[in-house]
């Protein structure tokens, strides 16, 4: 029985010892509704971390994630492994292809924060990340014929749900272009989802590629004249790429 009854004569009271292998009624209060909206619509810590840039992006490494401070460090690897787990579930991936024990070294991960953002005080809250980093490849040619390469490559690119159709994925993309002197059509693009292959097309008029068995999309114009000279003509006149900026 959930419970036992019996009657105390000396005080003429009822008892009911419950059973002990249930739990007491919890007195916690309920979530409210905003918080739990707001735990649904962002990804977000309660703890500050130093180089995450409100209403921007930050680009961190590897090397520059594990120097934070272990508070810090355990905070952006929250917001990372969730980001990641994030992208993973919206491709309809079997598993996680970013997050902080993922990330090596010669790989960049690009952090977009909202206005809300308190990298002192906290909290972090992300909005969208992108990473980058070579891969050795081969690759068919539009012309025939495969080659070696090892290209720049889009390894993960996501926006949260409740933020995406707000800019924040060209501020995303844009910030690496500009920070690695990079051409959109010179990159390799792991595994592009219907979206990521609709934005090339809207922002960068990137549309034809050839299908590879490795599952990367190169364009068409990564073979053109004029993007293979991307970079000579700013380098011939005197022009420098702009350093990327780790960690803020």
């Amino acid at each position: 029985r959930a419970a036992a009854r019996y009657f105390d004569r000396r005080r003429s009271i009822t008892t009911v010892a419950l059973n002990p292998r249930r739990r007491p009624p919890s007195r916690a209060r309920p979530i409210p509704a905003r918080l739990r909206l707001a735990r649904e619509t962002t990804m977000q810590h309660p703890r500050g971390v130093a180089g995450l840039t409100p209403g921007d992006v930050s680009v961190w490494t590897r090397d520059a994630i594990v120097r934070l401070p272990p508070d810090e460090y355990r905070a952006i690897s929250a917001l990372i492994d969730e980001a990641g787990a994030r992208s993973a579930r919206a491709q309809g991936l079997p598993a996680p292809i970013t997050s902080t024990d993922r990330l090596l070294e010669d790989q960049r991960l690009y952090l977009a924060c909202s206005d809300a953002t308190r990298p002192r005080g906290g909290p972090s809250v992300l909005v969208g990340i992108l990473k980058v980093g070579p891969k050795r490849l081969f690759v068919a040619k539009p012309s025939g014929g495969m080659e070696e390469m090892e290209p720049c490559c889009v390894l993960d690119f996501y926006v949260h749900e409740s933020s995406q159709r707000g800019g924040w994925g060209s501020l995303l993309f844009d910030t690496f272009l500009r920070r690695e002197d990079r051409h959109p059509a010179r990159l390799a693009y792991d595994r592009p989802s219907p979206k990521l292959l609709a934005f090339m097309a809207k922002h960068h008029n990137l549309r034809a590629f050839a299908k590879q068995n490795n599952n990367f999309v190169v364009f068409d114009g990564y073979w053109s004249e004029e993007v293979r000279n991307f970079g000579v003509a700013r380098a011939r006149n005197g022009g420098r790429p702009e350093t990327a900026r780790v960690g803020g």
